[in-house]
């Protein structure tokens, strides 16, 4: 079933605001991780022997925003593909099985490519192998 143009535009202009807040963020994230870098790069350490403990967290701060940045390049990535099938005229379709996206899930992600069917089939397939939380739980309490 198509989507009603007015429809079409208003998961546009959502469309468009998402992209705007994702390239914010990325350019944040950019500034952080340059101005962290030129620090460093630049010896601006205090004068002081880095203590190991101080080294692993910022390194792991900097893998937690290189992750961080590489999901919200992800989500970029996913909201410009929307945007491109608005103008393609086939926005709303599931990209695995060709069915109609219902409008409750396009809603609550406008950048959604699967129907729920499909997408739940995905993680089902990438969760397998997996241990479930409560599985986990259980057998530390044994």
């Amino acid at each position: 079933m198509a989507i009603p143009k007015k429809e079409l535009q208003n998961y546009k202009k959502k469309l468009l605001a998402k992209k705007e807040e994702l390239l914010t963020e990325l350019q944040r994230l950019d500034k952080a991780s340059l101005h962290e870098t030129a620090q460093e790069g630049s010896g601006n350490l205090s004068g002081y022997v880095t203590h190991i403990a101080d080294v692993a967290t910022d390194s792991y701060e900097q893998e937690k925003n290189l992750n961080f940045m590489d999901n919200v390049e992800s989500t970029l990535s996913e909201v410009e593909k929307a945007l491109e099938k608005i103008g393609r005229k086939n926005f709303g379709k599931c990209e695995k099985c060709g069915e109609d996206i219902l409008s409750k899930r396009l809603k609550a992600e406008p950048f959604a490519s699967l129907c729920m069917e499909c997408k739940t089939a995905e993680e089902e397939r990438r969760s397998v192998g997996r241990i479930p939380a409560q599985k986990k739980k259980k057998r530390k309490e044994k």
